[in-house]
């Protein structure tokens, strides 16, 4: 029997409509599929059963319903009634027995849609599983059919007559329904229209992705203890208010914590009236809650705020949310978090002569929703359960999202007025954590007298050297060891210290000394190391200057700075941006005399060692102060993590203005290694490094991710320890360079704390790619805006503590107030520098890194990362690296992706943004896409977003989908427009007009347009083009072909967000 051969009983209900629609379109599963276990142990009547079943189904005939849509309107048929079917299992099977039945299919056209199985488990032991649909069941379904079940059986044993309650007529009371929310729809589109906003990507614990369809779920589930309970009751008592309000309001806040500023939160609403009190069916309608919570407010005022909001739905909550909105687009989920709380106001139904036990909260083992809250309220207990897509959400950060819960309700329901900004949700365990257990402050500090020759590496203590006096020790140790090598000549330890030495004599004759500066314009060579050793064993601080860069630039730094010398190569004071007539000059000879007097004290460890500039918001760029004790801490602790020593050779690349210089200069020469110092010319010269890095028997390579690049191209496969910092690694990057090294180390660190902070050392072969721990000494905090520790998995932005922290911007005092602050979590006095990064603790202890905090911008209303763009593009294949900004060239903003492709590849923008589409929500897709030879870097080899041009065109959206093509004139295209201008009530149709967004289409739309296609035109589309595709030019290329429907095999698509 088909559908068309059943009795048509009158139209669907509203709220069928919609899951049916989401059923047609392959997006459900059995997200919809309601399961109700019901252990019976005792002498079980099986017949009796079995007739009390068929009572409950004759009297709720919707339990033999099924649903047909042949004309375009969905309506109700009789299907063959459900009936009670039996089969033993093994006790040991039994969970695998009810995931399956669970699981298995429903025919939506031929019905029935619920099936009573019983599952026999021994002569005494049995489980009654209900399977119901949605369409046609909802929770308060579950206490009726139970209760008129156990009462239908319980006169069957007793051999008395059933009470002949009649039947209910779910087809006039849904015709009912319809009736009211015609009446109360132009109501709703008032409510909503102010109210109503996509919700903002969500932010959770541990969260991967937002699923877009449904996909296999797990479920946490937990009781709330007697005294929660109690409390709960008396805090709801005490407000005036639910205890479903207050739940909700926990649930909120609990959003906010986790840094959602304007929470959304689908909740089920009930829409049964006294009408439908004792119906079986669906009487339920999913709609928006957002609340807007304050900081400074009390738990209190969030319950009333949220009060408020969830009862002002309550005069248009029988209103569909797509009959309210136009152009909302039907999807499996309304919002990313859900909640439904359900109130049983009586005990479990008692089965004559048996014990049952219910499952109220079984799952079906699908999640809809990032994470979906459903509360069972009962007269003894109150249960939870967090349900949640297994490849969306871990289970262990579902376990911590329920402990915040517990942890904020047990706070807020004890004293309601409590400010939301003092409300816990960190347990004791995970605050310990975050605080100690991952912080490297928990070793001994370093120190860096164990970078001394023949130092006890594990002695513990103050520091005693800083270094000019380390790597004098060094060339009184080993005086003919090789401490630089260059351009085939390498200078030992006893010619550096003597030339430092010299140099050192002519500074302070010529005014450096303990708390000035001193500017150094040298390029890469012995003398830069010898003139940098110099300016430190003066007690002066080292201000470099890049001769590459503009010279606007480096007079403004000496502007800043105001040094009293300025050490040059011979032959270059005359620099006209270098010229200040209060500067004395001080020239770097080639050769020094072959004498010089013993090194004078070493400077304070707590004095200046070097002031570096880094780019500024405003423009202006800013002097870093960082002092002895901060940089002889950065050498020892990377000398402890990469097991640096006297047989190691260190390749320099960087500018001496570039804080990356610090180590590579350095770390070689404090203990007792090489430093192999790169020709100028060969820094952008893969095959000249790769070829001098195999020359001089390179052994650490620091370096920026476009060198790696570089050197991966020249055919690099050394034993070097490769180390990647400045910039974020690309995943891709990281999966090529690591088995073509020794070790790949990825860098994390700020100016401000002294180069590095963090490392993460890669394992072959990489499988994501973190920043890692922190380095002894550091400590890192990841703080919401509050200061306050973010849950792990909860990103927020990174700040760095410790002995790294430099001492602040040269002369800005209001600048590093706010960005050296005072650290909550350390010692009395310490400090902590917010980087302004963005960043999350993994549950292994790993530190991500998530882009820049100011970077986020503003797209068609929702808040996008470029970052994430970025990571999504570089993994493509074809693409080497690639770059994403908001541009607004024309006056329209959009998003603009520039990638430079892998040599000899090539992707047409329409497939690279399909690519995105796998993955991306449509508004993160750049409308256009650059392809560039290579992305422009700065000097030190950043990339220079600010050297990304514009692009030539900006095309308007219609021009965006070249793989859609234009449709004819006349014919079938004429036809399929008017078909969509009748359904829509619109006079005219562009082809490129998007049906949701332009045209004000839903579910109903695109049922009507399919039926009105297949019946006038022959033309059968499965619904999920109208959502890939939803244009008249889309239909039609589906139609012919280029963009057909899926075969017989292949799985079906869910719903575009």
């Amino acid at each position: 029997m088909t559908t068309v051969d059943l009795p048509r009983l009158g139209p669907a209900s509203a709220a069928q409509h919609g899951l049916w629609f989401t059923e047609r379109i392959g997006a459900a599963g059995s997200a919809y599929h309601m399961p109700l276990p019901v252990r019976l142990s005792g002498a079980l009547d099986v017949a009796a059963l079995a007739d009390a079943v068929d009572a409950v189904v004759r009297r709720h005939p919707v339990l033999s319903y099924a649903f047909d849509d042949t004309d375009g309107e969905l309506a109700l048929v009789a299907a063959a009634p459900p009936r009670l079917t039996r089969r033993p299992v093994p006790a040991a099977d039994l969970a695998a027995a009810v995931r399956a039945e669970t699981l298995r299919p429903f025919d939506l056209r031929r019905g029935p849609l619920v099936r009573f199985t019983l599952l026999g488990l021994g002569p005494t032991e049995h489980l009654l599983l209900v399977v119901a649909h949605h369409l046609v069941f909802d929770g308060e379904s579950k206490d009726l059919l139970l209760r008129e079940l156990a009462a239908a059986y319980g006169a069957r044993v007793a051999r008395v007559p059933a009470p002949a309650d009649p039947p209910v007529p779910y087809a006039e009371l849904a015709a009912d329904e319809a009736a009211r929310i015609a009446a109360t729809t132009a109501a709703a589109r008032e409510f909503w229209a102010p109210r109503w906003r996509e919700p903002e990507p969500v932010v959770l614990p541990g969260l991967t992705r937002v699923p877009d369809g449904v996909e296999p779920g797990e479920a946490v589930e937990f009781d709330l203890t007697p005294a929660r309970r109690s409390t709960l009751a008396g805090c709801a008592e005490t407000t005036g208010h639910t205890r479903f309000e207050v739940l909700l309001a926990a649930v909120h806040a609990v959003l906010h914590r986790y840094g959602n500023a304007s929470p959304t939160v689908a909740v089920d609403l009930g829409t049964r009236t006294a009408a439908t009190r004792d119906a079986i069916g669906l009487f339920v309608n999913e709609l928006p809650v957002t609340v807007h919570p304050d900081p400074g407010a009390t738990f209190a005022d969030l319950v009333a705020a949220t009060r408020a909001e969830l009862r002002g739905t309550y005069p248009v909550r029988a209103v569909p949310l797509a009959r309210a909105v136009d152009g909302l687009r039907p999807r499996p989920a309304l919002a990313p978090v859900s909640v439904s709380y359900r109130r049983r106001p009586g005990p479990d139904p008692v089965f004559a002569g048996l014990r049952a036990e219910v499952r109220w909260t079984a799952f079906n083992h699908a999640a809809r929703n990032a994470l979906h809250v459903q509360v069972v309220d009962g007269p003894e207990r109150t249960t939870v359960n967090l349900q949640h897509g297994t490849g969306t959400v871990d289970r262990d950060s579902v376990d911590r999202i329920a402990g915040h819960l517990t942890t904020l309700l047990d706070a807020a329901t004890a004293d309601p007025d409590t400010p939301l900004r003092a409300l816990p949700v960190l347990g004791e365990p995970e605050r310990r954590l975050l605080l100690a257990g991952w912080q490297s402050s928990a070793e001994p500090a370093p120190t860096a007298d164990r970078l001394a020759p023949n130092a006890d590496a594990s002695a513990a203590g103050p520091p005693t050297g800083t270094v000019p006096e380390l790597v004098a020790g060094w060339a009184a140790a080993t005086p003919d060891a090789p401490a630089v090598v260059f351009a085939g000549t390498v200078t030992t330890y006893a010619e550096l210290d003597r030339a430092a030495g010299v140099l050192a004599d002519r500074l302070r004759a010529a005014g450096a000394g303990p708390g000035t500066r001193v500017a150094v314009r040298l390029r890469r060579s012995p003398q830069l190391l010898a003139g940098l050793l110099a300016v430190l064993r003066t007690g002066a601080a080292y201000v470099p200057l890049d001769p590459d860069h503009p010279p606007a630039r480096r007079a403004y730094v000496l502007d800043d700075t105001t040094p009293a010398v300025l050490l040059t190569a011979a032959g270059t004071a005359d620099d006209p941006a270098a010229h200040r007539p209060a500067v004395r000059y001080v020239d770097a000879p080639a050769d020094p005399a072959p004498a010089a007097a013993p090194p004078a004290a070493g400077p304070d460890p707590d004095s200046v060692a070097y002031v570096v500039h880094t780019s500024g918001s405003t423009g202006r760029p800013k002097g870093v102060e960082v002092t002895h004790r901060s940089l002889a801490h950065l050498l020892d602790a990377m000398r402890a993590v990469l097991d640096s020593g006297p047989a190691d050779g260190w390749l320099a690349l960087a500018s001496p203005a570039f804080d990356m210089s610090k180590p590579e200069l350095f770390l070689p020469l404090v203990t007792g290694g090489r430093v192999v110092l790169a020709a100028e010319d060969d820094t952008r010269d893969g095959a000249a490094l790769l070829e001098l890095i195999r020359r001089q028997t390179v052994t650490h390579v620091h370096a920026t991710p476009t060198t790696w690049r570089l050197l991966l191209d020249a055919g690099l496969a050394d034993p070097v320890v490769a180390m990647c910092g400045a910039e974020p690694l690309p995943s891709a990057l990281a999966r090529e360079l690591r088995p073509a090294v020794r070790r790949l180390v990825n860098l994390y660190g700020p100016t401000e704390a002294t180069v590095w902070a963090t490392m993460a050392e890669l394992a072959d072969p990489v499988d994501a790619v973190t920043i890692g721990r922190p380095l002894p000494g550091a400590r890192i905090h990841v703080l919401d805006a509050l200061l306050r520790p973010a849950p792990i998995g909860v990103p927020g932005e990174i700040h760095v503590a410790g002995t790294g922290v430099a001492r602040g911007y040269l002369r800005r005092p209001g600048l590093t107030a706010r960005q050296f602050r005072p650290d909550p979590y350390g010692p009395p006095g310490a400090r902590l520098y917010a980087t302004g990064d963005l960043g999350r603790w993994r549950p292994d202890g790993q530190l991500e890194f998530l882009g820049r905090v100011d970077r986020q911008v503003k797209v068609r209303g929702h808040r996008v990362e470029p970052g994430e763009i970025e990571a999504t593009l570089d993994g493509h294949p074809d693409v080497r690296r690639s770059a994403v900004v908001l541009r607004a060239d024309d006056g329209r903003p959009c998003l603009v992706a520039y990638v430079e492709f892998r040599p000899g590849r090539r992707v047409a923008d329409a497939d690279l943004r399909r690519f995105l589409r796998e993955t991306l929500p449509g508004w993160m897709v750049p409308e256009v896409v650059v392809p560039l030879a290579a992305l422009p870097t700065t000097p030190n080899g950043k990339l220079d977003r600010a050297a990304l041009p514009a692009p030539t065109t900006v095309p308007p959206p219609a021009e965006l989908e070249p793989e859609v093509p234009e449709p004819d004139a006349g014919g079938l295209a004429d036809a399929v427009t008017e078909i969509w201008r009748q359904v829509l009530r619109v006079d005219r149709i562009g082809p490129h007009d998007d049906l949701f967004d332009d045209l004000g289409g839903h579910s109903l739309s695109v049922t009507q347009i399919a039926a009105r296609m297949r019946r006038q035109l022959g033309v059968d589309l499965p619904l999920h083009v109208f959502f890939d595709t939803p244009t008249v030019a889309g239909v039609l290329a589906a139609v012919e072909g280029d963009d057909g429907p899926p075969g017989a095999d292949d799985p079906p698509r869910p719903p575009r967000p």
